[in-house]
């Protein structure tokens, strides 16, 4: 790629399938765009999007030192922005402090973000805005677990967690000896919704949403993380979204889950204040660069029609009982068929091509933290709730 009179672009987690589609749709706009992440070999270090790549330390395990570094890139390669992707975004809100004031985080505040982040905080902020939300509960402790008083179906998650992680469905009066209890990370009981899914993503500055997309949850890995991605409108969940986003100021990409129940209304489950699966429904003509610099006076959303998936996640999880949810398998091979793999480009061919060797070194994660597939692809860039000393 030759540079261009755009902007210089840095973006994480460079492994990510959602940081291939931003790439391509940064360079496609004409700007410049460097790649970072912990592992060396990730896809879209082969896009032809991609000017440069730098292999940087773990923001989990060496967040300072990852800070650091990327404020180091920032400065030698003169980076006018920086959009991180996944959790790294708490760890560099809590940093931003280090970086020069010539060059923009892509993010809010660490107290925003941690708020939106953390999912009883989060449940706790709509209670105090007096927005529709879920019953739930803080267990820190098997005295807390006594304490429960839901009379129907509740999940548990732990309140820093992701869609990949594992969420149980329980019923009063089952046995939780079976927690584990672990300081600064408790779980979180919620009243189990019901109803038509939908997950979003939105690109906002001060307060206002540039870009949004909703798609709704079909095939997904556990029935939790999405793999396939059908473009909808749905002017109830846009609204929700532009007053909330409005109300906390907020800047940066974020995505919620909701639940359309038919008898209740819109209910949202939890926030991901970072980027979601719904940056992979954009298509270069959008122009969707605009958002991040809030440039477009128009609300930029995708075609109605876009229908894409994760080709390589489809075919690993997506024929299996959760995720067809009724489904036969005849219907996930027509499906399977009509979407467009968010990987495969006719113009960029190599980080298909490189995808089998992206996902060895994904293995080798596995394996080391003794985690799923699933988990083992975030693991060293999930950020759960520990203080991290300037000087650690």
């Amino acid at each position: 790629m030759t540079e261009s009179s755009g902007k210089h672009v840095l973006i994480t987690f460079g492994r990510s399938f959602l940081t291939l589609n931003l790439a391509r749709l940064m360079a496609a706009a004409g700007h410049r765009v460097t790649i970072v992440d912990s592992l060396p070999i990730g896809i879209t270090r082969f896009s032809h999007a991609t000017s440069k790549f730098f292999k940087v330390p773990s923001p989990k395990f060496e967040p300072v030192a990852y800070c650091r570094r990327l404020v180091q890139i920032v400065v030698e390669e003169k980076v006018d922005i920086v959009i991180p992707i996944h959790e790294e975004t708490d760890i560099l809100s809590m940093m931003a402090g280090l970086f020069p004031p010539t060059c923009e985080l892509f993010l809010s505040p660490f107290t925003t973000e941690n708020q939106l982040h953390q999912k009883a905080e989060f449940s706790q902020l709509l209670a105090d805005k007096g927005m529709p939300g879920l019953k739930y509960a803080t267990l820190s402790s098997p005295e807390d677990v006594e304490k429960l008083d839901f009379t129907t179906p509740f999940a548990l998650k732990r309140v820093y967690s992701r869609g990949s992680q594992k969420v149980y469905k329980v019923s009063p009066g089952d046995d939780l000896s079976w927690l584990e209890f672990e300081d600064g990370n408790p779980w979180l009981a919620q009243q189990w919704a019901s109803g038509d899914r939908y997950c979003t993503y939105s690109i906002c500055r001060d307060g206002r949403v540039f870009a949004h997309a909703a798609y709704p949850v079909g095939y997904a890995i556990d029935g939790n993380s999405c793999l396939r991605f059908q473009s909808v409108e749905h002017p109830g969940i846009l609204a929700w979204i532009t007053e909330f986003v409005a109300d906390i100021g907020f800047t940066g990409h974020i995505g919620f889950d909701f639940y359309d129940d038919p008898d209740i209304g819109l209910l949202t489950i939890e926030c991901n204040p970072r980027a979601t699966s719904g940056i992979m429904l954009f298509a270069p003509q959008d122009g969707v660069d605009r958002a991040f610099f809030g440039e477009n006076t128009e609300l930029i959303t995708p075609d109605p029609d876009v229908d894409k998936m994760i080709g390589l996640g489809m075919m690993l999880y997506g024929w299996t009982r959760k995720s067809l949810n009724g489904r036969s398998f005849r219907q996930f091979v027509r499906d399977f068929r009509h979407s467009h793999d968010v990987v495969w480009a006719s113009d960029d061919r190599k980080p298909a091509v490189m995808l089998p060797l992206a996902y060895l070194f994904i293995l080798r994660h596995c394996f080391k933290y003794k985690v799923g597939l699933a988990e083992g692809f975030m693991h060293d860039h999930e950020w759960d709730g520990k203080e991290i000393p300037l000087d650690g």
